[in-house]
């Protein structure tokens, strides 16, 4: 299975209130309504950028994983891995960091020698309050399964709506991360599966939009 890159999506919600007042006091309503307009367009699209969860508070939620857009398209070995990782977390009350993004491991995990990497699932949290766009992070892997084995950080771009659909707040989708290995052997390797419960993996660099 190749290592594969995910998610996006756009869309704009603008409340606005009328206030019709006679008399005294009408030019104060209206310049806090005008006010209150002018933070709620400034508030969409709000770009949040975060450096690292390390150290950051986390708290116990119940999470919702819902398989991306795109699953129905997709080989049928990645759709096994997605629902796999689905059944696993969804409908479960998990730890996670407060305000922020938080990756899950998931079940797969398998070292590629043909690609000089090593694969596994996962499920991305939107551990925010909000709906969330342009997600994007770069993620490091802590691995304890073939110790002998460096790998280096990998960077996921925006991810796109058509494979997350609208990720909303304490909602989780299944992906695949591959991370490239330091120093490849270039040797006659088989292939092999990986405990997952050996890795552990490491946010930074995340930057998404409210919507």
């Amino acid at each position: 299975m190749k290592s594969r890159n995910w998610l996006k999506g756009i869309g704009i919600t603008i409340v606005t209130a009328t206030v019709f007042l006679t008399g005294c006091g009408n030019g104060d309503a209206e310049k806090i309504d005008t006010e209150e307009q002018t933070k709620n367009v400034e508030d969409e699209g709000e770009k949040v950028e975060i450096e690292s969860n390390e150290g950051k508070p986390h708290h116990e939620q119940l999470i919702k994983i819902a398989l991306p857009p795109e699953a129905e398209y997709l080989n049928d070995e990645t759709l096994e891995v997605y629902e796999q990782d689905k059944k696993k977390y969804d409908n479960t009350n998990q730890r996670i960091t407060n305000n922020s993004i938080t990756i899950l491991i998931g079940e797969y995990g398998y070292y590629d020698p043909v690609q000089d990497a090593l694969e596994c699932s996962a499920v991305i949290i939107n551990g925010t309050d909000s709906i969330i766009e342009d997600l994007s992070f770069q993620v490091s892997i802590e691995n304890n399964a073939i110790p002998e084995k460096v790998f280096l950080d990998n960077t996921v771009p925006e991810l796109t709506k058509s494979q997350v659909g609208n990720f909303l707040p304490n909602m989780g989708v299944p992906v695949i991360l591959g991370f490239p290995e330091k120093n490849p052997t270039n040797g006659n390797e088989n292939g092999k599966k990986i405990d997952t419960n050996k890795l552990k993996i490491h946010l930074s660099n995340i930057q998404y939009k409210k919507e």
